[in-house]
């Protein structure tokens, strides 16, 4: 008889959950370069920011299929199907027929389909030599998102690899991880702070120390007065 090799409850839920977030918040970076897109009329710039909407679709797209194969495997847990054979007249597997998906391959797809999600985000914001300022996130908050997502949900995926005495697989996991590691400091910069500008000590300070400055704030003035 098969035997089933089975992980902790709730793993599935926190990959699925991990990567449901991700999924819902690629769609607001989508939709800026979407944007983007139709103000565009550079024929270079136009081609590099449909390559990156494009990826982004792509990863959406393997995000869905992994959260397909997360839910299958969730449900065979729950419903104790996996692997198991049709049986003989002697209550033995009976291989001439077909045997049901073990859940651990269907596992191993979700690593896959999550595995190409990040490389499609690499290749979004791959830099371009013409245009490599465009190689940001647009929604660098929704993106941080996705990047957490993503983290999270292979964090778990790893467990759950371990438990099931599939090390190889795990340890592709940590390399997903390194991936967006290096990828999402680059791609989600943070916004540089306002400052607020001289005060007004500080504008009497350099007027009284420069006649050239007090010169250029008489000339200021008299603009604003005739304006």
């Amino acid at each position: 008889m098969h035997q089933q090799t089975t992980a902790p409850e709730g793993g599935m839920q926190v990959i699925s959950e991990a990567l449901l977030t991700a999924y819902q918040h690629l769609g607001a970076e989508h939709q800026a370069l979407a944007t983007e897109t139709r103000g565009t009329s550079a024929k270079e710039r136009l081609g590099t920011l449909r390559r990156m909407k494009q990826s982004l679709a792509d990863a959406s797209i393997q995000l869905v299929q992994g959260l397909e194969l997360v839910a299958t495997v969730h449900g065979k847990q729950a419903l104790g199907l996996s692997g198991q054979a049709s049986q003989d007249a002697d209550g033995k597997d009976y291989f001439s027929l077909p045997s049901l998906v073990d859940a651990g391959e269907n596992l191993f797809g979700a690593q896959r389909h999550i595995a190409e999600a990040v490389r499609c985000l690499g290749k979004a914001y791959e830099p371009t030599q013409k245009y490599r300022a465009l190689a940001v996130a647009r929604r660098p908050q929704h993106m941080s998102t996705v990047f957490r997502g993503l983290r999270a949900a292979i964090t778990a995926l790893r467990t759950e690899l371990t438990t099931r005495g599939q090390g190889d697989e795990a340890a592709e996991c940590d390399t997903l991880t390194g991936l967006l590691d290096q990828l999402e400091p680059r791609v989600c910069r943070p916004v540089p702070a306002q400052t607020s500008g001289p005060t007004a000590d500080d504008v009497t300070t350099a007027i009284l120390a420069d006649p050239t400055i007090a010169r250029a704030a008489a000339d200021a003035l008299k603009q604003l007065t005739n304006t």
